[in-house]
């Protein structure tokens, strides 16, 4: 399985989400990791499956992320898996919003078969009234491992599905 992990980060928070997502994706194949503002418009040939994620900030992507996504080509990604994720608080949705949820709508309008709902990956340090530095709660690093793992295996289930 060949995988890309994209992620756009302002704290480093996402970056190490997406490092420990393509260490477990790793064990699966190759994986390349790119930050959204390095990440090319088109993904590497073959490229099985993409996973995608930003932080959450006033309720949606960050500017890296938009950025990135209004540089891929409508069906751009179209044969690709993918799935997406963000960082955020642990309010409710409704107050905090999801980038996730953003980056999911973007992966399919650019032709990408999402295999997953989108995955939220929870910071503290944040507080209606300030902002300090945000950092992951505990166990989410390995939350994300195991988010990564349970992707490959959709894929692998998917991709023997094709075959028979």
């Amino acid at each position: 399985m060949n995988s890309v992990v994209i992620y756009g980060s302002r704290h480093g928070n996402t970056r190490k989400v997406a490092e420990a997502i393509a260490g477990e994706l790793g064990q699966y194949g190759r994986v390349q990791v790119m930050s959204a503002d390095d990440a090319p418009d088109y993904l590497p040939v073959p490229t099985d499956l993409v996973v995608v994620g930003g932080p959450t900030e006033a309720h949606r992507m960050t500017e890296p992320m938009t950025k990135f996504f209004a540089r891929v080509p409508n069906g751009g990604m179209a044969g690709i898996a993918a799935a997406g994720f963000d960082t955020r608080v642990r309010w409710p949705r409704i107050l905090s919003g999801s980038a996730g949820a953003g980056i999911v709508a973007r992966l399919r309008s650019r032709g990408a078969s999402v295999i997953a709902k989108e995955e939220s990956f929870f910071v503290t340090g944040v507080t209606p009234s300030h902002v300090d530095d945000p950092v992951l709660e505990p166990g989410e690093l390995e939350r994300a491992a195991a988010w990564a793992a349970s992707l490959a295996a959709k894929l692998e289930s998917l991709q023997r599905a094709v075959e028979v």
